[in-house]
């Protein structure tokens, strides 16, 4: 009988896609909500040279990689957005502070979510470890991160960066920054 049983779920397994035959591995990603993009590689390498050309400073880079009208998302306490020219001051401030910045990409994709609310579009998931050496306690540290960008006609329009602030202070030996009161 247990035989009988695991042929017959193998069978039922090796039919699923053998008759009608599978479709295209195109259609195995597609969904309502999202699907994987034929931009994918090009969308995953637009983020990376941007995050590269971040850490270099980079200003020009930085610009051509942004769409008019692009902005980031700072998702820590206080939040805040930042322009393009106010993202290239704050890399120019941070290559001043910093040296031997890298970045190791870990896992990166691209999914197109569908049309109906604000967050419709190709979007780039990257997560990677940023590292660098703080200039004034002469300490390296590295922290892990994800970054989130939509990328339409191959610029960036809007970005999420998520990271463990905290764990930078910990391992700079220094004290973070006070809790913002409550309101």
């Amino acid at each position: 009988m247990k035989n009988l049983i695991s042929l017959a779920v193998a069978t039922t397994m090796f039919a699923a896609c053998s008759a009608p035959p599978c479709p295209p591995v195109e259609e195995h990603h597609v969904h309502p909500l999202s699907s994987i993009p034929q931009s994918a590689d090009a969308n995953i390498a637009v983020v990376k040279d941007y995050l590269n050309a971040l850490i270099a400073a980079d200003a020009d880079a930085i610009r051509a990689a942004c769409a008019p009208g692009f902005y980031a998302n700072n998702t820590f306490l206080p939040s805040d957005s930042s322009d393009v020219e106010e993202v290239i001051a704050n890399w120019q401030k941070n290559d001043s502070t910093r040296s031997d910045q890298k970045l190791k990409t870990i896992f990166a994709e691209c999914v197109t979510v569908a049309e109906g609310d604000e967050y419709a579009g190709d979007w780039v998931h990257y997560w990677a470890e940023y590292s660098a050496t703080d200039n004034a306690t002469g300490k390296p540290y590295t922290v892990p991160f994800f970054y989130d960008a939509r990328v339409e006609d191959g610029k960036l329009t809007k970005s999420y960066t998520y990271f463990d602030r905290l764990s930078v202070f910990h391992q700079l030996g220094i004290d973070p920054p006070p809790a913002p009161e409550k309101e």
